[in-house]
């Protein structure tokens, strides 16, 4: 994570945010008073929050796991899957 004070943060905002979503970097900006923040572009956010919501679903991640470990010759074509 990057990091940087809220004063350089001000002063080079177009490079900072920049470099947050074209890097896909996430940047700590510390504060004399007060909690810090976080900057982080939209799209890697966007994973972030997919991430958590998949999370939630009981035995998702069990099942991905699972079929990670099975050869492809033992799955199921999607042809042979009656939709």
């Amino acid at each position: 994570m990057l990091e940087t004070t809220a004063i350089k943060f001000r002063e080079d905002f177009e490079h900072e945010v920049a470099r947050c979503i074209d890097n896909h970097e996430t940047l700590k900006v510390n504060r004399d008073k007060g909690e810090n923040l976080i900057v982080i572009g939209e799209a890697d956010w966007r994973a972030i929050e997919e991430a958590l919501y998949l999370n939630r679903i009981p035995g998702l991640v069990e099942s991905i796991h699972e079929a990670a470990g099975e050869p492809l010759s033992e799955g199921t074509r999607l042809e042979d899957i009656d939709w």
